[in-house]
Formats: C-alpha cells, sequence, structure tokens
C-alpha cells in the first residue's frame, strides 16, 4: 500500500511540471508586447512632434510669402498710382502767393492787392500810383511792376480781362470827356503793355472800361473815392473763361 502510494504522488509531480515554463513564457509575451506597445507609443509622439513642426515651418513660409506679396503689391500700388491732379483753386493760390511775394520785394503792397472771388484772381492796382490825374499813360517807372505781374501770367492759359474804374467826379477833357473814356483807355494802355512787353497771349486778353459804375468804396469820402480809382487784372477762372470763350466766337 505505501509503495503504490508513492508512485501516485509521483504522476501527481510530473502532470504539474509545464505549469513553470508556461508561466515564464506568458511572462516573456508580456514583456514583448509591452515593449511593442512603449515603442509603438514613443513612434508616435514622434510622428506627431514632426508634423507639428512641419506645419510650423509650413505657415511660417507662407506667412514671409504673403507678407512679401502684400508689399509687393503695395509697392506696386504706390508706384502704379498716378500723380493728383492740381485743382484750379489751388492754381490761383499759388499764382496769388507768387504775386504778393513779388509786391513785397518791390515795396508796392500799398499800391498792389491781390484777392480772389467767384471770377478768379484780381489784381487790384491804385491808379494814383500808375497814372497821372486824367492820364491814360502809365508811369515808365512802373512799367517794369506791371511787367513782372504780366510775367508771372504768361504761363497760364486762362483770359485775363483788365478793367479800369474811376471814381464819380466828372472829367473836363477834351481827349477824355467822361470817366467811361478815361475808364477804358487806361485798361488799353495796359493790355497793350502785356501785349508788347511780356509773354502773355494777346488772344486771352481782355479791355473793359466801367468808368464810375462799379464801385467799390462810398464817392462821398476822399478815401472812398481813391479806392474806386483802380485797375483790376482779373485772370479768370474756368468757368468765366468758357463764357468769355463763347462770347468771342
Amino acid at each position: 500500500m505505501s509503495r503504490k502510494k508513492k508512485h501516485t504522488q509521483h504522476e501527481e509531480e510530473a502532470g504539474e511540471a509545464w505549469l513553470l515554463p508556461y508561466s515564464d513564457l506568458m511572462t516573456l509575451l508580456l514583456a514583448v508586447f509591452i515593449v511593442l506597445f512603449a515603442v509603438s507609443q514613443i513612434d508616435a509622439q514622434k510622428a506627431q512632434d514632426m508634423s507639428e513642426r512641419f506645419s510650423e515651418t509650413m505657415m511660417d513660409q507662407n506667412y514671409v510669402q504673403s507678407m512679401k506679396g502684400s508689399d509687393s503689391t503695395q509697392e506696386g500700388e504706390q508706384q502704379a498710382a498716378p500723380p493728383q491732379p492740381v485743382t484750379e483753386e489751388e492754381q490761383m493760390e499759388e499764382l496769388k502767393t507768387e504775386l504778393d511775394e513779388k509786391m513785397t520785394q518791390e515795396h508796392m503792397t500799398g499800391s498792389v492787392s491781390t484777392s480772389i472771388d467767384k471770377r478768379g484772381l484780381v489784381i487790384s492796382l491804385n491808379n494814383a500810383m500808375f497814372f497821372e490825374p486824367g492820364s491814360a499813360e502809365i508811369k515808365k517807372e512802373y512799367e517794369t511792376t506791371l511787367i513782372g505781374i504780366s510775367d508771372l501770367m504768361g504761363n497760364i492759359d486762362n483770359y485775363i480781362r483788365v478793367e479800369g474804374h474811376t471814381d464819380n467826379v466828372p472829367m473836363n477833357s477834351e481827349m477824355y470827356p467822361s470817366n467811361w473814356d478815361l475808364s477804358v483807355a487806361r485798361a488799353t494802355s495796359v493790355v497793350r503793355l502785356f501785349y508788347g512787353r511780356s509773354g502773355v497771349d494777346p488772344e486771352k486778353l481782355i479791355a473793359v472800361g466801367y468808368g464810375e459804375y462799379r464801385p467799390i468804396a462810398d464817392n462821398s469820402t476822399e478815401v472812398g473815392r481813391q479806392k474806386n480809382r483802380r485797375i483790376d487784372i482779373i485772370v479768370l477762372n474756368d468757368k468765366y473763361s468758357d463764357l468769355e470763350r463763347s462770347i468771342i466766337r
């Protein structure tokens, strides 16, 4: 009985011997799976990092290219933009400034004044400075002043109207029986000087006399009458130049 009992114990030990290598195999397989999983996770992280870096690089390059393109477009627009034309008002203001500076240099601001109204640029001359009383002959010493004024107007295409004005004191002269005659004669003298001694186009010159009928001050005082005795040289703007052109033609 005892011997049979020993044989049974040996068979049980032989039947359980396979458990040890099987457990080792499972441990090895688990270790392999863990390693593979770790490697795959590292590769995935690396791939993700590389993808993000590549995307950032491409975005940076695209941004630089877009900025370059934007700069090129702006430079092209700046180069292609045509210069803005000078307006008529700016031309009149520029001519007025030039005339004022010239009259200041010649100490003539008390006898020559400029202004801009709806007709254009108005240059007013004091008759007492440029003419003898009752005469339409320009004083020789002031001819150069008038020529200098006309030279500044030589490059413009506008019509230039020269208007003669007087006060309301009646004329008693055989040569100029009325203020109207005297005002026309004085305006004509200025136009003749412009035509003969400067570069103003004679076709754009107009002489007009109004006598005492266009006063700018009160004729009841000496100060007012002195202001009314004047020559107005008017550089007509486009509107009034077109009007003069239509009348002449």
